[in-house]
């Protein structure tokens, strides 16, 4: 009986003193990042989703390749730090001046492996959507003409 008592303390004290490590290490937030791209226009846009502690910072930079070369970076990045446990960031890089095969982004961090997006292909990269108008320049004296001879024909139709 006495054998008992003392594994069962033995087993108390034990689950005592583990659970609640277990509890806190699963409380550590880990750093996940996750980085996805597109272009239209001259415009490369991407979003940054990230899980990590606050005030962790971050630096996104936009790579290029061209046909048959590596991948290099390019003088635009843009830097954050995290401001939320889990939170998503939006970027938006010009790539006017630029002249590539493809674009990715890159998503650095002190001291850790570069998480990088998937390729973006230059192609992709056609004018954005335009909705093409009449100028102002034909519409004015169009629409002065027609009020002119709608006034026309009424004063004729008076007589």
């Amino acid at each position: 009986m006495y054998r008992r008592r003392h594994r069962i303390l033995i087993c108390l004290t034990v689950l005592f003193f583990v659970l609640p490590a277990c509890a806190l290490a699963g409380q550590q937030p880990k750093v996940h990042v996750d980085v996805a791209g597109a272009c239209a226009g001259d415009t490369v846009s991407g979003r940054v989703k990230v899980r990590a502690p606050i005030g962790t910072r971050f630096t996104v930079r936009l790579q290029r390749r061209d046909a048959g070369s590596r991948w290099l970076s390019t003088t635009r990045s843009r830097r954050f730090k995290s401001t939320a446990v889990v939170r998503g960031y939006t970027f938006r890089f010009d790539v006017s001046g630029l002249s590539a095969f493809a674009y990715r982004l890159a998503v650095d961090r002190v001291n850790h492996r570069r998480i990088v997006s998937r390729a973006i292909p230059a192609a992709s990269c056609a004018p954005g959507l335009q909705v093409p108008e009449a100028p102002a320049a034909l519409l004015l004296p169009l629409s002065l003409l027609g009020v002119a001879s709608l006034l026309l024909v009424r004063k004729r139709a008076a007589r």
